[in-house]
């Protein structure tokens, strides 16, 4: 499991793959942010709901890439090279876990607006 993890977030095509969608994604929550629905109390009031949860997802996706960056750099692969971090590594796990916030907040919004 953390070899595939590895060999994904240091690999060169997974940063564009991740890119994109990214882009995607924050495209979408421009879209939840300026639609009509949103323009009222309680779509304010939705988009501040979700926004908590998601910074608390950024918080506890932070603080487990920061501790997976550390684990990285004392490991050594099992067929003994000396796992590396590099650019690829860095950019990944940043995209990822703004990835997944913004994930967390459009599944959030979207949760909301149907129950509220």
């Amino acid at each position: 499991m953390e070899g595939l993890l590895y060999y994904f977030l240091s690999h060169r095509q997974a940063t564009f793959v991740n890119m994109v969608i990214g882009a995607l994604l924050f495209l979408i929550l421009l879209f939840l942010f300026f639609c009509k629905s949103s323009r009222d109390e309680r779509g304010r009031k939705i988009i501040g709901k979700a926004s908590i949860v998601a910074l608390i997802c950024f918080g506890i996706c932070a603080t487990l890439f920061s501790h997976y960056m550390q684990y990285i750099a004392t490991q050594q692969s099992p067929t003994g090279e000396v796992l590396t971090l590099d650019a690829f590594l860095a950019v990944n796990a940043i995209q990822l876990i703004f990835n997944i916030t913004v994930a967390v907040e459009i599944v959030g919004i979207l949760v909301l607006r149907s129950r509220e």
